[in-house]
């Protein structure tokens, strides 16, 4: 497996992929070149050579096969998963891509380049957590924030066309009264409903090692940004390839599908008291899918012996991620709260009713 290295041709600097700009720059001497223009010009034929060879580190601590690559430009060792396609020469911080990883069967349809930087990931972390008025104070000082990674993620994006079919007991309820009787009416309905619906660009994560629930969280992402695959985006990133198939995967974006199929075809019927469905069939007409990486930011940490994931959609902005609780700052800001509220409501019980 040869490595593709990002070396700057004008000063030998570590060529890295600027969102802004969206073109490759060297942060040494700011040459800038297109990713389509640029060819580099060190490469290492080094295979991938299991690690359990040369040492005691052999697999990951979740138990992930390591390999060791050579570096074509100080021939430094790169510790890597079978995963993990792009990463960064330890010694002399060049910008490596496993091209193997990238190519034949594993070659992405398209990219979807990173749009914000480290710096801006960096920032929206310390605003998240200051907005968070229970977080303990320490907890951002305590944290290791340029330790947030720029990773592509893996992602089947699904193309459907789908086929419904549903049936519904609808109700019209009418109330009114007289002098002497209240009245009310109910008529029954048999509601039918059939088509069928296009779906474009569902996406579900490929990547065994990022959390459905974190990645669905992150989006949605601008699929009209979407660009053909080249490994120039990837230099100064991590990327990993895909490790869960679009097969496996298809049940998950087919369930996200039929989802939306129902509640589209069920949002046609309107001007009933209530609807309850008989029967919905779903079906699958057509499909397709493409293999697509997204940009990602993310922070693993652990404060106080407990785990926290932090991510940030790196081509919208979007941040979520989970925090520590501090009951003492809980007692600072909500007790006094909750002392001046039941001073007005007693205010207000004593002098107005």
């Amino acid at each position: 497996m040869a490595l593709h290295e990002y070396e700057c041709p004008s000063c030998g600097g570590a060529m890295e992929f600027n969102p802004k700009t969206q073109k490759l720059k060297c942060p040494y001497c700011d040459s800038e070149f297109d990713v389509k223009d640029y060819v580099a010009n060190h490469n290492s034929d080094s295979t991938g050579e299991a690690a359990d060879q040369y040492t005691d580190q052999s697999t990951t601590d979740d138990g992930q096969q390591l390999y060791i690559y050579k570096c074509g430009s100080c021939g430094g060792e790169i510790l890597a998963t079978e995963s993990l396609g792009s990463t960064k020469c330890p010694f002399c911080s060049n910008n490596v891509v496993v091209s193997e990883k990238f190519t034949g069967e594993f070659k992405p349809d398209y990219i979807i380049p990173f749009k914000c930087t480290k710096d801006d990931a960096m920032n929206t972390y310390r605003k998240y957590v200051k907005s968070k008025r229970l977080v303990p104070k320490v907890f951002l000082d305590e944290n290791h924030i340029d330790e947030i990674k720029g990773v592509y993620v893996p992602f089947w994006i699904y193309n459907a066309t789908m086929s419904f079919s549903g049936a519904y007991e609808g109700r019209k309820v009418r109330h009114w009264r007289d002098s002497t009787y209240e009245y009310t009416e109910t008529k029954f309905y048999d509601v039918r409903r059939a088509g069928t619906e296009d779906f474009e660009n569902v996406p579900a994560d490929a990547s065994k090692e990022m959390p459905d629930d974190l990645m669905d969280s992150l989006e949605p992402f601008d699929h009209n940004e979407m660009v053909p695959f080249n490994m120039g985006y990837l230099a100064g990133f991590l990327a990993n390839k895909y490790n869960v198939s679009a097969s496996e995967n298809m049940p998950r974006a087919m369930n996200r599908i039929k989802n939306s199929l129902i509640a589209d075809f069920k949002g046609t019927i309107n001007g009933y008291s209530s609807l309850r469905p008989l029967g919905e069939t779903t079906g699958i007409e057509r499909s397709s899918h493409k293999y697509a990486l997204y940009p990602v930011y993310i922070l693993n940490t652990t404060w106080r012996d407990n785990n926290y994931l932090f991510a940030m959609n790196g081509q919208s902005g979007k941040f979520i991620g989970n925090l520590p609780y501090s009951i003492a700052r809980a007692v600072k800001y909500y007790i006094p709260i909750a002392a001046l509220v039941s001073v007005i409501s007693f205010l207000i019980y004593y002098f107005v009713i």
